[in-house]
């Protein structure tokens, strides 16, 4: 559910292409992704797997059972067990009413509900019964790693705890009991791909009873057996290890992945690894050493739930939802106190996946996830929820190597070995290829395709694409290599990998150079690993997600913070990374369990912060990135554990104000969250912050703003002095000059200026020149509306009107029957109409309507073959409406699911296209609106002589703002 205000921006944001509307979207389990599959998974209708959630709140959730006073959730007491009985038979009774099906998974203590295949009858009947708030396709999601990232190449080994300040004798750590005592007394939950418990990051000792923990009160988990594992492969430090496949199914699991806690790819170890790996462990990748690596919080206790497979496709890998929920549902039940989850996700906060953690975040869960990697196009950031924090990725460290070439030319690239390659000759791939293979072939270095007699000793140069970069020097050292240069051939990254043989990768232009070079007869190079350029850490990765959030209104800025997340190193599974048991990993599910591990850090020090505390801690005392960043990058910055156990301030947000954002009583802008969007800022806009004091002394504290370009910042009070453990709140009013840039982000921050702190929120508000309604509806031949809006900065704007555009209506008459959404046809229970839609339409609106109120009718709109929107659901009606829609040959078709009668269905399809052909005027009573900002405003629109049997549809446009208000006539 989306909050009430802000409609017009979200949807033109919305309808500004279909791409938008079938983003990060998966087929279901054990299927190729379809052409056609229903772009939301909340109006999916299809036969398949689907979350259901009901309406009482779950037991994390519920007044009498959640924890209270900084306790861990305790499934073990009473009220707990009473209440939860109390939810398994209302989803009982509704199971019943649904024809009892199969049910998958039960939900009870972060999410209220069931998993389940249904059919689409059943989906139908879900989304009318009484108790129940949303029905949902499980779909299928995938972890956020890159395997080829966008960023500068990195360091790794112990550089992030350098950057951190974490390790030494003047470290945090050391501060505060020493890496021993970093994160005692947390569990830190991993919902992945599992973990490889034979890492040395995961010793301990064995446990006298498997997958408990009597040392941690209330903590309750397991360790569920299963192919190459057994309960004893947990010990004190991986206390719990669970697996979730009925989502996936396990007919679609790879061969060579392990049906249980066992780590099939790796993934999940590096994750766990880096949050809370063991401390001082020594790395040694293929014969070079790396020194030592730590988790963020080397003495927590690591609880493991594999919800992510591998599939015989690797295009199929990933994570269902219905897996993935039930993971976090029972991470909550277990016990846990951090959730890390670095898996890619909706943009959207009303799903069952940011609903089970905003379930986990009420019961005293610290939930990180990952910004995606979909960057760095705006609006890509995922987990846009405000009660979770989202990580976004940065560099920590550059490791570099130059190529030295014989003419005394040299070019620093990606270099991760330590081992120097004296000069020797240079040669392409494509001059040394093997007896039978293609210059093509041995230009890539594919596997084979280099003459070993010519390669012998030589350093060769390795053009980039089609296969993996670790697989061209393995190609190299097999032929006797003795080092490589890996030649990017387009404008792409350079990346820091473990390579068979010495290799410096090298950027577009230097890699052209090199190329050039090494086709001059005697070319020679060596290359040096000691050689660097000045880059500057940390910086954003590229891949790395990016606000706005759109589709939560703007009114959430994201990401939370940033933290290391290219070309980190951490435990992998040797059986899925040929024989190593360390790699380099990049992408946001590297930098999620960073801050992951500093949150249990944090808890271990502060045992009584909230979750909130917790995250304004971190995002408050964060610091800028180099080069290109701001809030929209890097949330409130960079994560300082030097800096965020003494915060001085913080923001602490009731639970009770993430349900009502909810349940949409009020904006994300009015959550008590450490940042600050406004997504339509139209006129003085007046939002609240309050404060506290954790610090041990009073303080005095002025507020400031920094950046916000031509938007003003009101703090009433502009100086608050608090004593220990007080609270104040502050109203700041916001309001945008006429000078100020409208409809794009403006960026800043606030700051509250102390006597020992400064506390740092980032901002992004938008102004708006107008704010006008979505849709005015008026009726009759002749006949008038009122339209009222508001003034945005104070600047005029046209009014304009399209005109009226009467329906073009076609009679239905259909037999209820199957459709099939991958394959769309005419038939008895459908009825198919083209539209053709022209470049410069403002709107297209198709609706259709039956006689009889128990009928039931979709509506579904193709273009081009591929499914662009939908309208499904237990009703006679149904309406897609495109705004700004992409101009092509649209396919409307109309499906009749059931009948009133049981036989017949008798309605109609409308569709409009605007502006269009025969347009009736409309008449304005003003040419222009916009006085002083945020002043109301009020015209009419009229019109006569319409046919009284017609329909019509127009569009009122605000000047050459996104604006528009629909104008409908019945």
């Amino acid at each position: 559910m989306f909050p009430r205000t802000h409609l017009v921006r979200r949807a033109a944001a919305l309808a500004a292409g279909s791409a938008l509307l079938t983003a990060g979207l998966a087929a279901a389990p054990g299927t190729a992704a379809a052409k056609g599959t229903i772009p939301d998974p909340l109006r999916a209708t299809a036969p398949g797997v689907y979350v259901v959630t009901l309406t009482a709140p779950p037991a994390a959730s519920y007044a009498a059972t959640r924890p209270t006073g900084g306790a861990r959730f305790d499934r073990a007491r009473p009220a707990v067990t009473a209440y939860t009985a109390r939810l398994t038979a209302e989803q009982d009774r509704v199971v019943h009413a649904l024809g009892d099906p199969a049910v998958l998974y039960r939900y009870s203590t972060a999410l209220n509900g069931f998993a389940a295949t249904l059919t689409s009858d059943q989906v139908r009947q879900a989304r009318v019964t009484p108790g129940v708030t949303l029905v949902e396709r499980s779909t299928k999601q995938h972890v956020d790693r890159v395997r080829s990232s966008a960023a500068a190449a990195p360091v790794v080994g112990s550089s992030s705890r350098n950057l951190l300040g974490l390790a030494g004798p003047d470290g945090v750590w050391a501060r505060h009991g020493g890496p021993q005592r970093a994160g005692h007394g947390v569990v830190v939950g991993v919902v992945d791909t599992g973990i490889w418990p034979d890492n040395p990051s995961f010793s301990g000792l064995p446990q006298r009873t498997p997958g408990t923990a009597p040392q941690l009160p209330g903590f309750h988990g397991a360790c569920a057996a299963g192919e190459e594992w057994a309960p004893e492969d947990c010990n004190d430090k991986v206390v719990s290890a669970r697996w979730f496949v009925s989502g996936f199914g396990e007919e679609n699991v790879a061969g060579a992945e392990y049906l249980s806690p066992r780590d099939g790819t790796g993934h999940g170890s590096h994750v766990a690894s880096t949050a809370a790996g063991d401390h001082d462990v020594r790395v040694e990748v293929d014969g070079q050493r790396f020194g030592t690596t730590s988790g963020m919080a080397p003495a927590a206790r690591l609880a493991v739930y594999k919800a992510c497979w591998t599939a015989p496709d690797p295009s199929q890998d990933g994570c269902t939802t219905a897996d993935t929920v039930a993971a976090v549902d029972q991470a909550v039940s277990d016990g846990v106190d951090v959730l890390n989850y670095s898996v890619s996700g909706s943009r959207r906060v009303d799903d069952a996946v940011e609903r089970a953690f905003l379930g986990a975040a009420t019961a005293g869960v610290f939930v990180a996830t990952s910004a995606g990697n979909d960057g760095p196009a705006a609006d890509s950031v995922g987990h846009v929820s405000p009660w979770v924090t989202t990580v976004a990725a940065s560099t920590h460290h550059v490791f570099q190597g130059a190529v030295r070439l014989g003419d005394g030319r040299s070019f620093v690239g990606a270099m991760v070995s330590d081992q120097p390659v004296r000069s020797t000759r240079l040669v392409l791939g494509a001059d040394v290829a093997a007896p039978g293979a293609t210059p093509d072939s041995a230009r890539l270095c594919e596997a084979g395709s280099l003459d070993a007699a010519r390669t012998q000793g030589r350093i060769v140069v390795c053009d980039r694409g089609d296969g993996a970069r670790v697989d061209k020097s393995a190609t190299v050292a097999t032929a006797g290599g003795a080092g490589m240069v890996l030649a990017n051939t387009r404008p792409q990254s350079t990346d820091a990998d473990v390579h068979a043989v010495p290799t410096v990768h090298l950027d577009l232009t230097a890699s052209a150079a090199v190329r050039a070079y090494a086709r001059q007869p005697g070319a020679t190079a060596r290359l040096d690993p000691r050689d660097r350029s000045d880059s500057r850490v940390p910086t954003a990765a590229g891949f790395s997600g990016r606000g706005p959030a759109l589709e939560a209104g703007g009114d959430v800025l994201k990401p939370d913070l940033t933290a290391p997340g290219v070309g980190v190193l951490g435990a992998v599974a040797p059986a899925s990374d040929s024989g190593r048991s360390w790699d380099l990993a990049s992408g946001t599910s590297a930098s999620a369990p960073h801050v992951a591990g500093l949150a249990a850090f944090i808890a271990g020090v502060h045992p009584d912060w909230s979750v909130s505390r917790i995250k304004s801690a971190m995002m408050t005392t964060a610091y800028d990135l180099h080069g290109p960043h701001g809030p929209l990058v890097e949330g409130a910055g960079h994560v300082d554990p030097s800096a965020f156990l003494d915060p001085g301030l913080v923001f602490d947000t009731p639970a009770s104000s993430w349900q009502r954002y909810v349940a949409g009583r009020i904006d994300a802008s009015d959550v008590n969250a450490p940042s600050l969007a406004i997504g339509d800022l139209v006129g003085p806009t007046t939002v609240t912050r309050t404060v506290t004091n954790v610090s041990s002394r009073r303080e005095s504290y002025s507020v400031r703003k920094r950046g916000l370009a031509d938007v003003d910042v009101q703090a009433f009070p502009a100086t608050v002095r608090l004593r220990p453990g007080q609270s104040r709140t502050v109203r700041l009013r916001i309001t945008a000059r006429p000078s100020a840039t409208v409809d794009r982000d403006v960026t800043g921050w606030l700051v509250w200026r102390g006597d020992r702190h400064r506390v740092r929120i980032p901002v992004a508000v938008r102004p708006t020149v107008v704010a006008a309604p979505r849709q005015v509806t008026g009726s009759g031949a002749s006949g008038s509306v009122s339209v009222t809006g508001r003034s945005g900065n104070g600047r005029t704007v046209k009014l304009r009107s399209s005109g009226l555009v009467p329906a073009t209506t076609t009679p239905l008459a259909l037999t209820p029957g199957p459709f099939d959404v991958t394959a769309p046809a005419a038939d008895a229970a459908t009825a198919s109409r083209q539209v053709t839609v022209p470049a410069g339409t403002d709107v297209a609106r198709f609706t259709t309507a039956s006689g009889a109120a128990g009928d039931d009718v979709d509506l579904y709109v193709y273009r081009d073959g591929v499914l662009v929107d939908g309208s499904t659901g237990s009703s006679p009606e149904a309406e897609v409406t495109l705004t700004d829609p992409a101009p092509g040959s649209y396919t409307v078709y109309v499906h009749a699911a059931s009948a009133e009668n049981g036989s017949t269905v008798a309605g109609a399809l409308q569709t409009w296209v605007v502006p269009g052909s025969g347009a009736a005027p409309v008449t304005l009573s003003t040419d222009a609106v916009g006085f002083a900002p945020g002043q109301r405003f009020r015209y009419s629109a009229s019109w006569v002589g319409l046919d009284a049997a017609t329909s019509y549809l127009g569009v009122l446009t605000y000047g050459d703002t996104a604006a528009r208000t629909l104008l409908a006539v019945n």
